[in-house]
C-alpha cells in the first residue's frame, strides 16, 4: 500500500488552545463567534477539503447562512439550523456569508452521557444519519444557546472544580431538546418498538464496514464475518435500510476516494493504491461509476 498523505480526521486535540476555544482537555471544544465579532468572508472559489471527524459535532447556524457537506449530502444552515454530526463523519464547510453567527461543539464518544430511552436512542441515531439538519422551535433554540453560554462561562472559570460535571448536565438539556426535535419531526414513539435481530445484523454489517471498507469491497467477505450467506446479507440489509450492502459499501469507498484526492501531494494511482484497487484504469472506472466523474475531474473540481 502506498504511503500517501492520509485522510485529515479531526480529534479533540487539533483544536487550538487559545481563547477562541474553551475546552475540558479530550472531553469537550467550544467555540462560536455570537459575543464576539469576527470577519467571515463569503467562500465561493476554494472550498475546504473534507475531513473526518472521529467526536459528535453539534453545528448551530444562529443567523445567516453556511453552506456544508455531510458524507455525500449538501446542506444548507439558515437562521437557528443546527447540524447533528455523528463520529467517524465525513465533514466540509464549503461557504460561509460575511456576518454568520455560528456556535460550535465537539464532544468526545465517551462523554456523551444521554440517559434516555435506549431504543429512542437507537431510532434517533438511524434518523440522524438519514438527515443530519434540524431546526429547533423558537423556545428551544433559545434554552440551547443560554445553556451553551453558561456552560462556556462556567469552563472558562479556572478555578472550578466540577466543570466535567456541570458540561455533562448542561450538554443532557441539549439532548433533550434536540431528541425531542427529531422525535417530532419524525414521527417516532415514545414507545419504541424493539430492535428486531434484522436490525441488529444491519448495525453490525455497517460497523465492520467502517473498519474495513478500504480494503474490501467484496460482499462474500461481509457475509463470511457475519456467518451469513452473501444473498441472505444483501436482502436485509436492502429491507432494513432500503440500500443494498453493495450500496452501503460503495457510499464508504467513495467517501474515502473523494477526500484522499483533495488531499495535496495525492496522485490517483497513489489514492487506487490506497484503497487497494487492481489498478489505476479499474479504479478510474469505478469511480465515475459511482460519481459520474473521473477522479482527474473531481482534483480540478
Amino acid at each position: 500500500m502506498a504511503n500517501i498523505p492520509e485522510i485529515i480526521k479531526v480529534d479533540l486535540s487539533h483544536f487550538p488552545t487559545d481563547k477562541r476555544f474553551v475546552q475540558i482537555p479530550n472531553k469537550v471544544v467550544l467555540t462560536d463567534n455570537i459575543t464576539e465579532e469576527f470577519h467571515i468572508e463569503h467562500e465561493t472559489r476554494h472550498p475546504s477539503f473534507p475531513v473526518q471527524v472521529t467526536t459528535a459535532v453539534c453545528l448551530i447556524c444562529v443567523s445567516g447562512k453556511m453552506d456544508v457537506k455531510i458524507d455525500l449530502n449538501d446542506y444548507t444552515l439558515t437562521d437557528g439550523y443546527t447540524a447533528v454530526i455523528l463520529p467517524n463523519s465525513f465533514f466540509q464547510m464549503t461557504s460561509i456569508e460575511k456576518g454568520t453567527k455560528c456556535i460550535f461543539m465537539a464532544i468526545s464518544t465517551d462523554f456523551i452521557n444521554f440517559n434516555g430511552d435506549i431504543k429512542v436512542g437507537m431510532e434517533f441515531g438511524r434518523t440522524i444519519r438519514e438527515n443530519p439538519i434540524h431546526k429547533p422551535n423558537e423556545e428551544e433554540l433559545d434554552e440551547t444557546i443560554t445553556v451553551y453560554k453558561l456552560m462556556k462561562k462556567k469552563l472558562k472559570q479556572e478555578e472550578y472544580l466540577y466543570k466535567e460535571e456541570y458540561a455533562k448536565s448542561c450538554l443532557q438539556i441539549m439532548y433533550c431538546n434536540i431528541f425531542q426535535t427529531f422525535i417530532t419531526a419524525s414521527g417516532i414513539q415514545q414507545e419504541a418498538r424493539p430492535t428486531s435481530r434484522k436490525e441488529e445484523l444491519f448495525h453490525k454489517f455497517i460497523k465492520i464496514v467502517k473498519t474495513n471498507y478500504m480494503e474490501n469491497r467484496s460482499i462474500q467477505f461481509y457475509a463470511d464475518k457475519l456467518f451469513v450467506s452473501p444473498k441472505y446479507l444483501s436482502s436485509i440489509i436492502h429491507e432494513v435500510s432500503g440500500k443494498y450492502a453493495t450500496d452501503w459499501i460503495n457510499d464508504y469507498v467513495i467517501l474515502e476516494a473523494k477526500a484522499m484526492l483533495r488531499v495535496e501531494g495525492n496522485t490517483i494511482k497513489d489514492v487506487s493504491n490506497n484503497l487497494n484497487f487492481a489498478n489505476q484504469s479499474f479504479f478510474a472506472k469505478y469511480f465515475k461509476q459511482h460519481t459520474g466523474y473521473t477522479p482527474k475531474e473531481y482534483k480540478s473540481l
